[in-house]
C-alpha cells in the first residue's frame, strides 16, 4: 500500500485519529475510547468518543501552546518531529496525571482528563508550571553513553 492509498483509506474512516496514539502504542497509557486499526502494514489509533476527543484536543492544543519554550521552538511548528511529538504526548500526560493525582501503573487518558475537567471546568485554568517540566524532562533515550560489554 503506497502512502497516497494509505492516506485516502485512513481519511475514509469516520473516527478521528487519537492525539495520543503514539503514547498508547508504546504502552505508556491506556484509553477506554481508543480503537486500534491496521491499514496495510501500519497501525493507527482512533477515538470512538466525540466528547473524549474534544477533551483531548483541547488539552493537547494547550500543552502545545504552553510547551514552546520547553521544546526549544520560538513559534509553534506545524508538524512536530517524532521525538518532540513523544515529548508533548507523554510528558504532557505525565504532567496531567500529576495534576489529577492519578497513581495507577498504566493510567487511562480519558479518566485523567475527565478528573481534570471536574477539578476545573476550563483546561486553561490548570497550573501548567507543573506540566511543562514533565514535557521538558521526557526523553525516549536515556542520556549518557553506555559502555559496550
Amino acid at each position: 500500500m503506497d502512502d497516497e492509498q494509505y492516506r485516502q483509506t485512513r481519511d475514509a474512516i469516520d473516527l478521528p485519529p487519537c492525539l495520543y496514539g503514539k503514547a498508547l502504542q508504546y504502552g505508556y497509557f491506556t484509553c477506554q475510547h481508543a480503537r486500534n486499526i491496521t491499514l496495510g502494514e501500519r497501525e493507527a489509533v482512533h477515538c470512538q468518543s466525540e466528547p473524549a476527543y474534544a477533551n483531548c484536543k483541547c488539552y493537547y492544543t494547550l500543552i502545545l501552546e504552553k510547551s514552546g519554550f520547553a521544546l526549544g521552538a520560538a513559534h509553534q511548528p506545524v508538524h512536530l518531529t517524532f521525538n518532540k511529538a513523544m515529548q508533548v504526548q507523554i510528558g504532557g500526560m505525565q504532567g496531567a496525571m500529576r495534576l489529577s493525582k492519578k497513581t495507577s501503573s498504566v493510567p487511562d487518558i480519558a479518566d485523567c482528563l475527565m478528573q481534570l475537567k471536574m477539578m476545573t471546568p476550563e483546561f486553561r485554568q490548570l497550573d501548567f508550571s507543573v506540566v511543562v517540566p514533565f514535557i521538558q524532562a521526557f526523553s525516549l533515550r536515556k542520556r549518557g553513553r553506555h559502555k559496550p560489554s
